[in-house]
């Protein structure tokens, strides 16, 4: 069985998606690491568009998107039609697909439009321009977070960014691990935060700018970030240490 939901500006072109994902394996072009889900820039008219086909779901969750929860297709296009009605960018979503079985979802694919950017934030280091980017990221990441927006999986692969006009655009891209709030707390917008800059000194610069455009004390900034980084890498080390012991075991 087959479900599908079209942009209402792209009705028009169901039956190219439609025939695009039934054909999706003859496409060459990946974009990023398919080790998980495999993302294809695809020709669609005169433009490109951009396929997403998740990795199939176990058993379990296989029911449970179909069933309980809206499966990561259906939460992409939502939450990219939900950004772009709160004034952040991200390429426009075209359609989500759904194919499932009598059990559950079996494949589900989420389409949007094809952006073409100049680097994602984890190229950040390599630019000559760095330190103002830096500075720019942090004036979009504060206006992200005034809008009630928390990206849970805000790493610096999910941020495509544009030279325009002397400034940055910023994209935000794989949008299916996010919530809508009316406030965030000042916990988790820092938890937020802490997830994509690490070096320096653009870590320093990107507190300083966020101290400024809004507001908040600067240590305690610093106290919070380094408080969810030393978090994120004292749990990265105990996986570490898990797998390393597994290995050990079972040797």
């Amino acid at each position: 069985m087959r479900k599908y939901i079209l942009n209402k500006k792209y009705l028009n072109c169901k039956d190219e998606l439609l025939a695009i994902i039934l054909n999706f394996g003859n496409f060459n072009e990946i974009l990023g690491n398919p080790e998980r889900n495999v993302i294809k820039k695809i020709p669609l008219q005169s433009d490109f568009i951009t396929v997403k086909s998740f990795k199939k779901p176990h058993l379990i969750n296989k029911f449970v998107y179909k069933y309980f929860r809206k499966s990561k297709a259906r939460r992409s296009f939502e939450h990219g039609q939900k950004l772009l009605e709160l004034d952040i960018l991200n390429p426009e979503p075209l359609a989500y697909i759904e194919n499932s079985d009598f059990i559950g979802i079996t494949s589900s694919y989420y389409i949007s439009k094809y952006v073409s950017y100049d680097f994602t934030l984890r190229e950040l280091y390599e630019q000559p321009d760095s330190h103002e980017c830096v500075k720019a990221f942090a004036r979009f990441s504060y206006y992200v977070h005034t809008k009630g927006v928390y990206i849970k999986d805000n790493t610096p692969g999910n941020t495509l960014i544009i030279r325009k006009d002397g400034g940055y655009e910023m994209y935000l891209v794989d949008l299916n691990r996010m919530e809508f709030h009316e406030k965030l707390s000042f916990d988790i917008k820092m938890k937020s935060l802490s997830n994509n800059i690490k070096e320096q000194p653009y870590l320093d610069l990107l507190m300083k700018e966020y101290a400024k455009v809004s507001g908040y004390p600067l240590n305690e900034i610093k106290s919070k970030i380094n408080f969810y980084q030393s978090e994120f890498n004292r749990k990265i080390e105990s996986k570490a240490k898990f797998k390393r012991f597994l290995k050990k075991f079972f040797k």
